[in-house]
């Protein structure tokens, strides 16, 4: 399974958003410096974001991006599927010479199934906020290091 550029920069802006939800609202340009994202990749995407409801976009002097929902409401699945355009996980990735993809006589679509099943599952369960505060490149615990 491969995710598209666009899901990646996606989870980037949305868990910087979580982490600086004091700092609301956002500008692409302020977003794609911090996550070192092409700030006319991520013009695209946030647009999209906001359409989906996952964001606001603001008006007037306050410019930027804002949560239109809760980070903790938010599961990943769901954001990758919005940005994917697509359940992520629905094909077999051994579909070829036209196998009709289906479970009928195919050992590989049962173990297929089954383990996106569990991943699918935990992805849904969690939430962006969770995500973000747990991704290993900004835990403030690790602030420390080397002292």
């Amino acid at each position: 399974m491969k995710v598209k550029r666009a899901t990646t920069y996606a989870l980037h802006a949305t868990m910087y958003m979580v982490r600086h939800v004091t700092q609301l609202p956002v500008t692409v340009e302020t977003i794609a410096r911090a996550e070192q994202i092409p700030p006319q990749y991520l013009a695209k995407i946030l647009p999209q974001l906001a359409r989906a409801g996952f964001l606001k976009a603001g008006a007037g002097r306050k410019k930027g991006y804002v949560f239109a929902r809760d980070p903790e409401e938010i599961s990943l699945l769901e954001l990758l599927e919005t940005v994917e355009g697509r359940s992520i996980f629905g094909d077999c990735f051994m579909g070829h010479n036209g196998c009709p993809g289906v479970s009928a006589g195919c050992r590989m679509y049962a173990v297929w199934r089954e383990s996106v099943g569990g991943l699918t599952d935990y992805l849904a369960q969690t939430s962006l906020a969770a995500a973000a505060w747990n991704h290993p490149d900004h835990r403030f615990d690790e602030l420390d290091r080397g002292k």
